[in-house]
């Protein structure tokens, strides 16, 4: 007599259930990504210093003045903070990522709620904090002594301090089908 695979489902406590369900369609409508950096809506003057620093210029000739009197004609080189940030810490956020899945999977397990929010919310404070880390932190290439003596500083990525304090993160919804389709598209091909 060939065995027959059977499976019972007992249901001491379907509150459990419940919430384990409910936590499965959060996951799969909720929000499915963060973005890290300087989001729209950022004052433009510190999305402009943002992107120059970040992919460099080739210079205008023209003599940009900003309001304080400082300002450039000529070539700005490459600062990439955001992307140093990224590229140094990947390993990191891969951790967190499977921390973060981990706890999930506990949660429900164990039927407790998941708040797909909060879990992004968390990957994006860590990202937002390496990146503001590399901005204090970048040296090179150094500012021309011109721009040290009008701005007082060497640190080539501080003046006021607006770009670094603007860098920030959203939680959104994209296209896809929330937080468990986006991380079921990047593990399976």
């Amino acid at each position: 007599m060939p065995l027959r695979p059977t499976a019972r489902l007992i249901r001491k406590s379907p509150g459990r259930v419940r919430t384990a369900l409910a936590s499965l369609r959060s996951l799969s409508s909720g929000p499915d990504r963060v973005k890290v950096g300087w989001p729209s809506g950022t004052d433009d003057g510190i999305l402009l210093r943002a992107v120059v620093n970040e992919f460099g210029t080739r210079g205008s000739g023209k003599g940009f003045k900003t309001p304080r009197g400082g300002g450039f004609g000529g070539p700005i080189p490459e600062r990439p903070a955001l992307r140093n940030a990224f590229r140094a810490n990947r390993g990191k956020y891969q951790h967190a990522i499977r921390a973060e899945m981990r706890g999930i999977a506990k949660a429900l397990v164990t039927g407790r709620p998941v708040d797909t929010f909060d879990v992004l919310s968390r990957l994006g404070i860590i990202a937002q904090s390496d990146i503001q880390r590399e901005i204090t932190s970048l040296r090179s290439p150094p500012n021309s002594p011109a721009t040290i003596a009008l701005k007082g500083s060497a640190n080539p990525l501080i003046d006021s301090g607006a770009m670094r304090a603007a860098v920030s993160y959203q939680v959104g919804k994209g296209s896809g089908g929330g937080l468990l389709s986006s991380v079921v598209r990047s593990v399976l091909p």
